[in-house]
């Protein structure tokens, strides 16, 4: 969740993030960030827009019953 975090923070400054940004993120807060896991989410997000997919989600999210018992 952490690498997508940080995919996520680099999109919104309008640059397409690469691994190395992600890295250099995480380092400044102090985490380490996993090659193979970056690797995975970029291969994942290649060619994708992450609008599309970020709306898709919400929609899905959407059609997820939530609500508490009460007891």
């Amino acid at each position: 969740m952490k690498h997508l975090a940080a995919y996520l923070l680099l999109n919104l400054t309008g640059k397409d993030p690469k691994a190395k940004d992600i890295k250099a993120l995480l380092n400044s807060v102090g985490i380490e960030g996993d090659d193979e896991r970056i690797e995975t989410l970029l291969s994942e997000l290649n060619g994708k827009d992450i609008n599309e997919l970020i709306a898709e989600g919400s929609a899905k999210l959407a059609s997820v019953p939530s609500g508490g018992g009460g007891g």
